[in-house]
């Protein structure tokens, strides 16, 4: 299926940058280590019992913190990257609502998917060193609300479309998406940047993201805190 944003592989693999950096036999203990680290935060959070947020070790906080937004902007990436695939410069009645029909899913998922959001940036406040990294979290949540600005005026295009108006909707969706593109990419950096901020264990914080981005299937991850 077709993503318009950054994929969560470069979002990983732009967090591990720095990781890149450590001595070798670091990085050869913790590949030995990967394995045992996801089976144990996967059964930790998987347990019926809900995790206390505060009892979590920083980098693990942040984790579940930025799996959840990351989860949010792939399901963007899926929702509005499908439909406007379908958006031509010159398109028939029956393009126009192929390309309707394939935005319905997120269309039904936004509010879902923005208050998915807005609780893990709650999340993002609660975390042990948030004061740390208070500049970087406002400019995150800023960054974030016109993100969502953004996937709001592609969805309200591609709902408008017709065979009429359809090249000028093309033309306005590939401004949109350098801005889509751009925001992702920012919100990318201020991740990293809060993290560094906060003193988390950089390799730790890598794994746990990993782990979690691979279990989790959204508002999953945060409904096992509190």
């Amino acid at each position: 299926m077709r993503r318009i944003g950054l994929l969560i592989s470069l979002l990983v693999a732009v967090l591990a940058m720095s990781a890149c950096e450590s001595e070798s036999n670091v990085q050869t203990a913790a590949h030995h280590d990967q394995k045992a680290i996801k089976q144990s935060m996967i059964k930790s959070l998987g347990s019926k019992k809900k995790q206390d947020f505060q009892t979590l070790s920083n980098d693990m906080q942040l984790a579940v913190v930025f799996s959840s937004m990351i989860y949010v902007s792939e399901m963007f990436d899926y929702g509005i990257g499908n439909p406007e695939y379908f958006i031509r410069s010159s398109m028939t009645e029956e393009e126009a609502d192929i390309a309707k029909k394939n935005l319905e899913s997120i269309k039904l998922e936004n509010g879902r998917l923005k208050k998915q959001n807005r609780e893990a940036f709650a999340m993002l406040q609660k975390t042990r060193n948030q004061e740390k990294s208070r500049n970087e979290n406002q400019q995150l949540k800023d960054n974030r609300d016109t993100f969502f600005e953004i996937t709001g005026s592609m969805i309200a295009l591609i709902n408008q479309v017709t065979p009429k108006n359809a090249k000028q909707t093309r033309k306005q969706l590939d401004q949109l998406k350098k801005q889509y593109t751009k925001y992702n990419a920012e919100s990318i950096s201020l991740m990293n940047g809060i993290v560094k901020k906060q003193g988390a264990d950089k390799e730790s914080f890598e794994r746990h993201l990993e782990a979690l981005l691979q279990k989790q299937s959204g508002q999953t991850v945060l409904s096992e805190v509190y």
